[in-house]
């Protein structure tokens, strides 16, 4: 869904109601190739409309559903997507700084409101940095290869507890402060 800024113009008074249900997964593939495996088709409710100096306000409620790799695995995961997005366009971007660093405010493109953009924009914003599949969950064995196997944050703590516990050879005490000079 792309809407110019003249078509909305007939909204100023009331704004523009949006029920849709949009198929973005080929544009989620196209855009986010190595995040987003697959998208099924959003329920998109909310309104569009004019605020104070010419602004649009976009309100909208996504639900659906998007697969993406495990963090650990690669392994395909799905997550449910149910989430709502206020964001604020402008025309020019020398009012950005009337805003706070915290405010959804974006500078229109060409006179171009795109909401499947940011709507997969918001998607991919709100995905969690560690996605695990239900079995890696479940299952604490992390990892491990020939040479290699990955540990936690405690374990590696730990580690360096011990390593730095360790005493001291007292026959190479001489030479452990020759290399510290």
């Amino acid at each position: 869904m792309k809407f110019n800024k003249n078509q909305l113009q007939k909204y100023r008074q009331q704004a523009l109601t949006i029920d849709e249900t949009l198929d973005l997964a080929g544009m989620a593939q196209a855009r986010f190739e190595n995040t987003i495996l697959a998208l099924s088709p959003l329920q998109v409710t909310g309104q569009i409309h004019y605020v104070d100096h010419d602004d649009l306000l976009l309100h909208a409620h996504i639900v659906g559903q998007v697969t993406v790799p495990s963090s650990r695995s690669l392994a395909p995961v799905e997550l449910a997507v149910d989430m709502t997005i206020d964001e604020r366009y402008i025309e020019e971007a020398t009012r950005l700084d009337d805003f706070e660093e915290t405010d959804a405010v974006f500078v229109l493109e060409n006179d171009t409101l795109n909401v499947d953009e940011a709507i997969l924009d918001n998607i991919v914003a709100a995905l969690p940095l560690q996605i695990l599949t239900p079995e890696e969950v479940e299952n604490e064995t992390l990892p491990a290869g020939k040479d290699w196997h990955v540990i936690s944050e405690e374990a590696f703590e730990n580690e360096k507890k011990a390593a730095a516990d360790q005493q001291l050879d007292p026959r190479l005490a001489k030479l452990d402060d020759f290399f510290k000079e």
